[in-house]
């Protein structure tokens, strides 16, 4: 399978509020993974690819939110097999849409930041 992403990926929870447009339905989540062009996030319903979503992400050791309007490109569902039950995952990629220069970089730069960083 060909690579289509531009960005690398960095797998990383981050906490966010995700309003669906136009309804305006929001819902706290938090993203799979992070990268320059988008994000993955989980969600509670599947959404369909070209939903436009409003998300206000917290990045470690910066006050405000990152904010930003991101377009769904794609959504799986998976069914995880526990030891005492079965769960539902749903994730949503988003391609950023409208982000603005100074969040764009914030995003790169924790990505950056955080694939430096050694392990523990």
């Amino acid at each position: 399978m060909e690579e289509r992403r531009k960005f690398v990926r960095l797998d990383t929870r981050l906490q966010m509020q995700c309003t669906v447009l136009p309804t305006g339905t929001t819902k706290a989540t938090v993203s799979k993974d992070i990268g320059g062009g988008g994000i993955c996030l989980f969600s509670d319903k599947p959404l369909t690819a070209g939903t436009r979503v409003q998300v206000a992400m917290k990045l470690p050791d910066k006050e405000q939110p990152v904010n930003f309007v991101g377009e769904v490109v794609g959504c799986d569902q998976y069914e995880v097999i526990g030891k005492a039950e079965r769960q539902h995952s749903i994730e949503a990629g988003v391609r950023f849409v409208e982000i603005s220069p100074q969040d764009r970089d914030a995003v790169m730069q924790y990505v950056i930041l955080q694939m430096k960083s050694p392990g523990p």
